[in-house]
């Protein structure tokens, strides 16, 4: 009986903690200053601890990226595939045991990965608000997505031109026309 009691107070502990520290980094907006400063505290703390044990365990001392035997688990570092659910709450699919070099190389590719993504979701929403105020709430529903978007790039295009002092060819072919395909590189990059 002492023992179920022992193992519940445990298990309720650990909730305790995860949602505390699932709260504080979701609290702040990912990557600022505030969160890596929570992220570094969650890093000392006993969730990411067991967390750690728990992925070198299942590394058994190779990393999980190259396949490098090491010679101790402390030259591991574990990665996150990504943020989700960090804070107590990863899944082993999240993070992995890497050694420096590798750890390094899915840094950069997440980052990558999260900026695309980014990148991605701002267009897409200047998209539908332009779709929006144009054609109302059911806009989906009476214009091919494709031809609104068309539209879109048009209507961008035509503004970036009268900023620019360029003349607005109606006829451009977005293929060769170097304005207009440096003009889509900044859209892209969220700049325009």
């Amino acid at each position: 009986m002492n023992s179920q009691n022992d193992e519940w107070l445990k298990k309720k502990i650990w909730e305790q903690e995860v949602k505390k520290w699932t709260s504080r980094l979701n609290q702040v907006k990912i990557n600022t200053e505030e969160w890596h400063k929570i992220y570094r505290a969650y890093q000392q703390s006993s969730v990411w601890a067991e967390k750690r044990k728990q992925i070198l365990s299942r590394a058994n001392g190779r990393c999980e990226g190259c396949g490098v035997i090491v010679v101790s688990n402390s030259l591991l570092d574990i990665h996150h595939l990504n943020y989700y659910r960090v804070g107590g709450n990863e899944k082993m699919d999240d993070l992995k045991a890497l050694c420096t070099s590798c750890h390094k190389k899915a840094d950069r590719k997440r980052d990558n990965q999260t900026d695309e993504r980014h990148r991605s979701n701002h267009y897409q929403n200047r998209l539908r608000g332009f779709a929006l105020r144009k054609y109302g709430e059911e806009w989906l529903y009476y214009h091919d997505e494709q031809e609104v978007e068309i539209e879109f790039i048009t209507f961008l295009y035509k503004k970036h031109c009268e900023e620019c002092g360029f003349d607005f060819d109606p006829h451009f072919d977005p293929e060769t026309d170097l304005d207009f395909l440096q003009f889509w590189d900044s859209v892209l990059d969220g700049d325009d």
